[in-house]
């Protein structure tokens, strides 16, 4: 009787320990099974990694979610991991998170997430959506993914490229939530309306909460609320309906009267700054990330 991917996953523990929070186990190649991963894919030209975790449960059947988390600039993988805490969120709720590496070199890594950032992969115009979406295709192959529940998530400028997604492919990613970075791409309008929530630090000094240019880069960026009208637009929503839920001293704004049925979220965080947002008292961002995304359907 030939092999089914759950068999394989049983295997696969039986053969190989499960790895640490901040260890990846080298590609085994076939189906993957409960751990973590470090894998890579040839795009664009260049051989790029990405780290996946398949919570501790995981079986073939039913589909799990899958949540794209991308780390900010001059940041990597695992610091995301270590700041966003998905994979411990992912064995409790029963999803698959991966964590793609951007690129330049070692301590410059970035995404090409719009004008205003970042590095080498803004500068040199990468196609970080195609390398997105052929993270996703490759992991179509390698576990069981429920294709209609796909999201993404990112701080700074990993949020900038998770906002590019919600433009650029929304036929593919159902909803996404970014931690300290407006929307990039103001210009773009999505195929099909999705949900956003996002979550800034009023005392944001490296991307301000009322926006700015980052050092370096010419182009400038626009503010947490400005970014919040410009999708309430872009998804269709009636202006003038937002709702307010205060969360200690900080609180959500959310419009829910838009197209399809979405919602667009501004989270403000009293007091936040950009690389606290994640230990922030008043909201815990990635449970409610989670809680916003793993409802929603493409």
């Amino acid at each position: 009787m030939p092999l089914r991917p759950w068999m394989v996953c049983l295997l696969l523990i039986s053969v190989l320990p499960l790895a640490g929070c901040d260890e990846y186990t080298a590609d085994p190649g076939g189906p993957l099974g409960p751990g973590n991963w470090e894998l890579k894919l040839s795009y664009g030209g260049k051989t790029r990694a990405f780290y996946l975790h398949v919570p501790t449960d995981y079986r073939a059947e039913p589909p799990l979610p899958l949540l794209l988390s991308f780390h900010g600039y001059r940041d990597t993988p695992a610091g995301q991991a270590e700041k966003d805490g998905f994979p411990s969120l992912a064995d409790s709720e029963r999803f698959l998170v991966a964590y793609p590496e951007g690129m330049g070199t070692p301590g410059l890594l970035g995404w090409n997430a719009g004008p205003a950032c970042c590095g080498l992969a803004e500068n040199n115009a990468v196609d970080d959506v195609g390398f997105a979406r052929h993270v996703v295709a490759h992991l179509t192959t390698r576990c069981s993914i429920d294709g209609r529940r796909i999201y993404a998530h990112g701080h700074a400028n990993g949020g900038g490229m998770a906002h590019r997604l919600g433009r650029e492919a929304s036929d593919l990613f159902a909803a996404i939530s970014v931690s300290s970075m407006p929307v990039l791409v103001p210009d773009i309008t999505p195929h099909y309306p999705i949900p956003v929530i996002h979550f800034h630090g009023t005392q944001d000094t490296t991307i301000a909460y009322g926006g700015g240019t980052i050092p370096l880069e010419g182009a400038p960026y626009i503010g947490a609320e400005a970014s919040f009208a410009d999708w309430i637009i872009k998804n269709g929503c009636t202006e003038g309906t937002a709702e307010t839920r205060y969360h200690g001293a900080s609180w959500c704004t959310t419009t829910s009267t838009c197209d399809d049925g979405v919602t667009v979220t501004l989270c403000t965080l009293k007091n936040g700054t950009h690389n606290t947002l994640y230990d922030h008292g008043d909201i815990h961002v990635s449970r409610m990330s989670w809680n916003v995304m793993k409802d929603c359907t493409r």
